[in-house]
């Protein structure tokens, strides 16, 4: 049970728990002598701690203290992983100065509590990899919309507080996105938005640092290097070029279909290495430039590692050929390391048996058209 507060009817910290909270935002993010206090009517109090540079951070840190004693409400499945208490943590660049009279100064206060207030007013929960587009830019001074939560870059222990009853707090870094990065999450998913930004990533709010994505990345169907990567990571017993196989496979398919632009179909002969083409010619990338409109509609639809449970998934029936094709304990085994995909021999086989899939989906494709 949440501690509540009678005259504001709020949900707030025990003295006990408060105390813990405190220490540890001091111990690991800093002293905090200015405090913005939330006075609004509301479910749960939000008071947010300011804590400035020091010799060791070059950045103005906020740090919520409130949204933590509102238990969220769980999916079933996440209910015996003390994830139901939250603090947010957002950095911004040291020479910050909060003007309450100026609202450009002022909207990362305002952000922080529309994002702790989320999970009281739509009896939900935040996370890791939770987003929430906001539509409109923060501010006149920037086009940053939208955020991503991840873990604070404070550290290990930082992520967590434990409080003297053994509940635990878990607090979380606010990225501010753009539109389209927000875009790209939604269709690729956090890590490969995390991919996108690399070493990068800086967790200081930068009002004018460049997209990590663009409308050509929209574009990208497929690459070699995020499939060979694990070959290198796993020290698996393959070559790199087995990264290609299923690409090709499909682009392949296109080819046979004549689902290819005008513009690419003279590049096609008989004897071409389809995998060496993707590598040496498309830079390792399969993107929708290469395809006809029938042929994007249809990569769209169907070429989608995020799918629904319910939707078609090329990358799900390429899975589906390993596991027909090795059969269940060698698909399992110790040696491809939960990759058996990447260990289809290359050649008309294989070509033969995801044929049979993506032809399937491609006839359901036509009938929703």
């Amino acid at each position: 049970m949440n501690e509540m507060n009678n005259s504001a009817n709020a949900a707030v910290y025990t003295p006990e728990q408060a105390e813990a909270l405190e220490e540890h935002i001091t111990e690991h993010f800093g002293d905090f002598p200015k405090v913005f206090r939330d006075n609004s009517p509301s479910d749960v109090k939000v008071d947010i701690a300011v804590i400035p540079p020091d010799d060791d951070r070059y950045f103005v840190t906020l740090v919520t203290m409130g949204l933590g004693a509102y238990r969220m409400r769980l999916p079933k499945e996440l209910r015996t992983q003390k994830l139901d208490r939250a603090e947010l943590v957002l950095c911004l660049p040291a020479n910050w100065d909060f003007d309450t009279e100026n609202p450009h100064t002022m909207w990362p206060v305002e952000l922080l509590n529309r994002i702790a207030h989320l999970p009281v007013r739509h009896r939900s929960w935040i996370g890791w990899g939770h987003s929430v587009d906001y539509s409109k830019p923060f501010t006149e001074d920037t086009d940053l919309s939208a955020v991503l939560l991840l873990s604070p870059s404070f550290g290990r222990e930082a992520a967590v507080c434990r409080l003297p009853d053994g509940e635990a707090v878990n607090f979380y870094q606010v990225i501010p996105l753009y539109d389209i990065e927000m875009r790209y999450k939604i269709d690729h998913g956090t890590d490969a938005l995390l991919d996108r930004f690399g070493d990068d990533l800086d967790p200081v709010v930068d009002l004018d640092r460049r997209p990590v994505v663009d409308s050509s990345t929209f574009e990208l169907i497929d690459r070699v290097d995020d499939h060979a990567c694990k070959i290198e990571e796993k020290q698996l017993d393959i070559s790199e070029i087995n990264g290609a196989n299923h690409i090709a496979m499909f682009l392949r398919w296109c080819i046979d279909r004549d689902l290819i632009d005008e513009e690419f179909k003279d590049f096609f002969a008989d004897e071409l290495d389809i995998r060496r083409f993707i590598i040496n010619s498309l830079s390792g990338e399969l993107t929708k430039e290469i395809l006809s409109e029938e042929g994007k509609a249809f990569a769209s639809f169907y070429y989608d590692f995020y799918a629904d449970a319910d939707s078609p998934c090329y990358p799900e029936d390429v899975d589906r050929v390993a596991l027909e094709y090795f059969g269940k304990e060698k698909y399992e085994c110790e040696e491809f390391a939960d990759e058996a995909y990447l260990f289809l021999p290359y050649g008309d086989e294989y070509y033969g048996r995801i044929s049979t899939y993506i032809s399937k989906n491609y006839r359901i494709f036509r009938g929703n058209a």
